[in-house]
This record gives structure tokens, C-alpha cells and sequence, in this order.
């Protein structure tokens, strides 16, 4: 069983290094690189992580996903300079990231994860038990295990290994999957 709605942090879990980290000099404008990376106005490279750029095209080439919502919960230090990096990100075949998340739910803003995915649940009619979580902060596993979706710890981004090992115990609400994150926490 696939879940309905994938959802995924953005910072540390799709790329690195996070928004913060480019204060100071760097950020937006943000150039595509010929290797698939991005770099900032200060020079500083943005890369996807594991296997992001595989994951996201597949969900976009193969059949088996086209039902299913991919959508992004990001509390972001700097949305808009998220935003550009998701329209920006090549993930293959001529996709970028922004061609395989859902735009009507791209929830980046100061909030809480649970808060996020309650949106996105509300947004696409999506019950809390049938979407997945993927995020490399313990806090915000707690959190969003907490209101009932199933959750993949990730803390070296979404790697095809954590991507399988979450998809082999999809459903599993209300628990954390990953590096000793056996159950629930």
C-alpha cells in the first residue's frame, strides 16, 4: 500500500545546507550548477541530498505514484529563498522540483510540523493515517508522530535506503521509522 501524500522537510532533508547557513553575504539569487547542485550569490553550493533527485523524478515518471500527493512542510528560516530553490532544482528529464510537488501545498512558514501537516491534510483531503513524513529533526518526528501520520526519521536527508525502509512499514501511524527509531518515541 503507497501512502496517499508524501510529505517532506526541505532544509537537511532534501538539501544542505539550510537557509540560515547562507546569512551573512550568500542566498538569493540562486545559479543552477552543469553537476545538478545550485550556489548562492556568495558562492556557497546547495546540494540535494541521498537520493532526493532520483526519488523526485520517479515520482513524476512512474505510474505507481500519480495518485499520490508530494507536497513540502518547511519551517524555513527564509521561504521565499526555498521557494526559488524548489523552482530551480533540476531533478532529471527535464523536471525540476517544483513539477513534482503539488503547488497548492507547499507549506513553508514559521510553525510548528503538526500544524503543516494538518494543512496539508485539510488542503487535500488526505486523512493524517495515510500520509508519510519525512524530516532529519527528532523534534519534528515527535511532533507529527504525535498527531497520527507515519513518520521516517531521515538525518542524512532522504536516502533511498530510508526512503524504502518508511514505504516497507507505510502504514504505521503515529510511529517514527529510521535509525534507532524503532516504535513509537
Amino acid at each position: 500500500m503507497l501512502p496517499r501524500c508524501l510529505v517532506f522537510d526541505l532544509d537537511g532533508c532534501v538539501w544542505d545546507p539550510e537557509m540560515y547557513e547562507l546569512w551573512g553575504g550568500g542566498g538569493a539569487p540562486f545559479k543552477p550548477n552543469k553537476d545538478g547542485s545550485l550556489t548562492d550569490r556568495a558562492g556557497t553550493r546547495v546540494d540535494l541530498l541521498g537520493d532526493v533527485k532520483n526519488i523526485m523524478n520517479e515520482f513524476k515518471t512512474l505510474d505507481k505514484w500519480k495518485e499520490c500527493k508530494i507536497c513540502v512542510a518547511s519551517s524555513c528560516d527564509e521561504p521565499e529563498w526555498a521557494k526559488e530553490c524548489i523552482r530551480k532544482f533540476d531533478v532529471g528529464g527535464g523536471l525540476m522540483l517544483a513539477d513534482v510537488f503539488d503547488k497548492d501545498n507547499i507549506e513553508i512558514y514559521k510553525r510548528s510540523k503538526d500544524f503543516h501537516l494538518k494543512q496539508i491534510s485539510k488542503n487535500t483531503g488526505v486523512p493524517l493515517e495515510e500520509m508519510i513524513f519525512f524530516d532529519n529533526q527528532t523534534n519534528n518526528c515527535h511532533t507529527v508522530a504525535g498527531v497520527g501520520v507515519t513518520v521516517v526519521y531521515t538525518p542524512d536527508g532522504v536516502t533511498r535506503k530510508a526512503f524504502q525502509e518508511g514505504l516497507d512499514k507505510f502504514p504505521a501511524p503515529g510511529e517514527i521509522i529510521g535509525p534507532s527509531t524503532r516504535g513509537r518515541w
